[in-house]
């Protein structure tokens, strides 16, 4: 005998209105976290951009003031400042300088320096001692 047709189940029952909501939180919370990872990326690719343009200006501050540097140490630019701001400074007379010495207090006397010479000793280790 056939039965009642109103009697059957309903075809959706809660179990499945259950599976479709946690599939739909699924979907949404992936596609959530889709958003903000790219989100990320893209805020994390700007403040490498940003640090990338202060580095690239740091270093052409430093080369510019690396060149001014060496500009002021050059001996013509201290000649020339001396004279523009007229210190009046001169050379160093010979018995003026004092020349001091990076021998060991054991090494022998050199000979001596005649002026406006220049020069280094070589210090090498002696045989035995490291």
């Amino acid at each position: 005998m056939p039965r009642n047709r109103k009697k059957q189940d309903s075809a959706l029952s809660v179990g499945s209105w259950i599976q479709a909501a946690l599939f739909c939180l699924l979907l949404g919370g992936t596609a959530m976290g889709y958003v903000w990872q790219k989100s990320q990326i893209h805020q994390l690719g700007s403040e490498v951009r940003k640090k990338e343009v202060r580095l690239e200006m740091l270093e052409s501050d430093n080369e510019r003031w690396q060149q001014l540097r060496a500009e002021m140490r050059s001996t013509q630019k201290l000649y020339e400042r001396v004279r523009k701001l007229g210190l009046g400074l001169t050379m160093p007379q010979p018995e003026q300088v004092l020349r001091l010495s990076d021998l060991p207090l054991d090494a022998k006397q050199l000979k001596q320096s005649e002026p406006g010479e220049y020069r280094t000793v070589k210090n090498t280790p002696r045989r035995g001692r490291l």
